[in-house]
């Protein structure tokens, strides 16, 4: 009896969700936790419970938000996954650096607002033959469908030497262990100078050292220790900071070097939302700003 009436819950909800978006949307704000709640306790009504749920996009702007059908029904029709990304607000998590190769595409994209709904699509894992891909993860899971060469757009500007590449990774990967696991060159960046990616994403991460910290583990934690082991720092080739930090590697001025590459990292973490230790990217800010201070003095 009880899954007989969830079942017509549901179907009346789903019913009055398709004759009036707008009603159901505000209705859905209010109680959607509700909803995400079952979807992971109520494995028989799961995918029922999944179709009501509504998600804003790169395409629909903040105001609006679709049902994971709407967006399947607007997929080009060799598209093979469902993307999304996280971010703590929609501006902030459009401005991401990971969705630089989706710009002027109409391949969309899912924006969630917090980790809870990462959770929700990962043990989703697939819907309707579709697999849900967050855009962190390698390129290679978005390139077959994005069908765009970021490589030939920049093809015009100064670039890392090819002869000069596998040094300066391994030059960048030794200045920034443990914190970076490896450094390559990065096939999806037009305009950001380089991106953290990783098994486990920027949002996950976040979470988890959040759990950490509150149990006391933040210190010398395993597995936050090995996700840093794990993840590649991704260097956009022809951006004019990459390009020149390389140069000034060649002249040998290894202190100056060494000070930009950890502020970048700073950087990067800060754009992507993970945690780093904010006392020591203070003094190294203090140090590039009395450098760049004497310059100035000195000219």
């Amino acid at each position: 009896m009880r899954n007989v009436l969830t079942r017509r819950v549901l179907k009346l909800i789903d019913d009055e969700a398709k004759s009036d978006p707008a009603k159901y949307q505000k209705w859905y704000m209010d109680f959607q936790v509700f909803l995400k709640d079952g979807m992971f306790s109520d494995h028989d009504n799961k995918e029922a419970l999944f179709r009501l749920a509504r998600f804003n996009t790169k395409s629909t702007g903040a105001a609006e938000m679709i049902s994971v059908d709407e967006y399947i029904s607007k997929m080009n029709k060799d598209q093979e996954k469902i993307y999304f990304i996280v971010g703590s607000q929609y501006d902030l998590a459009l401005h991401s650096p990971f969705l630089e190769p989706f710009k002027g595409s109409d391949l969309d994209v899912i924006i969630l607002n917090n980790p809870y709904d990462e959770m929700l699509l990962n043990q989703m894992r697939e819907y309707k033959s579709k697999k849900f891909v967050n855009i962190e993860s390698a390129f290679e899971e978005i390139q077959k469908d994005l069908g765009k060469n970021i490589e030939e757009e920049t093809k015009d500007r100064s670039r890392i030497p090819e002869e000069d590449i596998t040094s300066y990774c391994l030059w960048l990967k030794e200045e920034l262990k443990p914190h970076v696991g490896k450094v390559t060159i990065s096939k999806r960046l037009r305009d950001t100078p380089c991106i953290i990616s990783g098994q486990m994403s920027s949002s996950q991460r976040l979470a988890y050292q959040m759990m950490a910290q509150q149990a006391g583990n933040m210190t010398n934690d395993p597995q936050l220790e090995e996700a840093s082991k794990q993840q590649t720092l991704e260097l956009n080739p022809s951006h004019p900071l990459i390009v020149n930090l390389n140069q000034l590697r060649k002249r040998g001025n290894k202190a100056q070097c060494s000070l930009i590459s950890r502020q970048l990292l700073d950087t990067v973490l800060t754009q992507t939302g993970i945690p780093y230790n904010f006392q020591e990217a203070v003094t190294r800010q203090y140090k590039l700003l009395g450098g760049y201070v004497d310059l100035l003095v000195d000219s």
